[in-house]
């Protein structure tokens, strides 16, 4: 936030993306009033018809969180604007770094359908609109994308999102996120398991003969977690196990003891009722190579205390992590919970109250929520 000697608000920049030197550009732009809030304001004044103006104000509001303001600039471009002849601004979408040039009227259609799409409750209708009217670019992909995740990946029926799929996935062919929300969809309907499987195989397909849509190439953990560890639970839903073995332990190979997909590793065996590979991934021995990892030995503690499996090598874990982290109070509610699955209320009111005692003032309403629950758990044991 940039304010006056009166204390007035002039500008605000929200977020910070490297290098440094790009940053410190935009403070000094504003420092010198160029495209700061203030002048923006003060240049609607003076031409309230200016679509240039109306959206770079209504993009300030809607970095600072204020939709309401943002939304109703946008309607104004398009009550001056329907046909977008009054300039065009970047737009950018993903990691890969392409700008297109999008007419303001566009984009103020895809602002206003966004909003609407993350509503509660979601309406996807102004953003269904906007991908019928508008059949390619980054601005229609981000919107697809924004629809999958608000309304298809929830909301929709199976026909529904069948159909909103179909057409995502055909008009970008080479988007392995649109394939794999497609994917994620099918998993939670459990159906259809042929075509889940199909569309991950092509999307692994893609991956290895090319790079993923955005252009970045796809490390085995985000494979992993995205395609290979879904696909592993389609051939299981279908009932072949062998198959799904096969996937994670691929998986496995692939990415070693990497602490971003470990537990998703072991999850994933777990699903499949395979508690042995679960523990030979993320078990005693993971536990063994990580005794003075305070991190891991919480994560380690919580997963199997999640899962009421291995308490007695989660025990282990949170008891070390609280003599490595003992002023940390998510260690300390981590054992407590350790404790609740061992049956052992006063071990875990113990260790609630331990928690309260060293957590930090900023985090005690988050420290007592978690120790009220422990010693509510605690009190219910007979």
């Amino acid at each position: 936030m940039l304010f006056n000697g009166d204390g007035e608000a002039v500008d605000w920049l929200i977020g910070y993306a490297p290098p440094v030197e790009n940053y410190k550009g935009q403070v000094d732009q504003s420092l010198k009033g160029e495209g700061t809030v203030k002048s923006l304001k003060l240049r609607l004044a003076q031409d309230p018809n200016s679509v240039e103006t109306l959206f770079k104000l209504g993009e300030k509001f809607g970095d600072f969180g204020d939709e309401a303001k943002a939304i109703e600039l946008n309607k104004k471009i398009l009550v001056l604007d329907p046909d977008g002849k009054s300039g065009s601004n970047d737009f950018s979408y993903g990691t890969s770094g392409a700008i297109e040039k999008v007419t303001y009227a566009q984009y103020a259609e895809y602002n206003i359908g966004t909003a609407a799409a993350r509503a509660r409750p979601a309406d996807p209708g102004p953003l269904q609109a906007f991908i019928k009217k508008y059949p390619r670019g980054e601005i229609v992909r981000a919107a697809f994308s924004q629809l999958s995740r608000t309304f298809y990946q929830k909301t929709a029926t199976k026909t529904e999102t069948s159909k909103f799929y179909e057409d995502y996935t055909d008009r970008f062919p080479q988007d392995v996120s649109a394939l794999a929300a497609w994917i994620q969809r099918i998993l939670q309907d459990k159906e259809p398991l042929d075509k889940g499987i199909a569309l991950a195989q092509k999307a692994m397909t893609l991956v290895k003969v090319k790079t993923t849509a955005d252009s970045t190439p796809a490390s085995p953990v985000d494979v992993g977690l995205s395609l290979a560890l879904p696909l592993a639970r389609l051939y299981d839903l279908k009932g072949e196990k062998a198959k799904a073995l096969e996937t994670i332990e691929t998986v496995r190979k692939e990415v070693g003891e990497d602490s971003r997909i470990i537990t998703s590793i072991a999850q994933a065996y777990l699903d499949i009722g395979a508690e042995d590979k679960a523990l030979t991934a993320y078990g005693p021995a993971f536990l063994k190579k990580n005794l003075n990892a305070p991190v891991a030995l919480r994560g380690y503690a919580a997963f199997w205390t999640n899962q009421n499996m291995n308490l007695a090598s989660a025990l282990e874990a949170a008891i070390k992590g609280t003599e490595l982290a003992g002023n940390d109070y998510r260690s300390w509610t981590t054992l407590g919970n350790v404790y609740l699955k061992l049956r052992k209320p006063a071990e875990a009111i113990n260790a609630a109250e331990k928690a309260l005692q060293v957590a930090p003032a900023g985090f005690q309403e988050v420290a007592n929520r978690l120790a009220g629950q422990i010693k509510s758990q605690a009190a219910a044991i007979k």
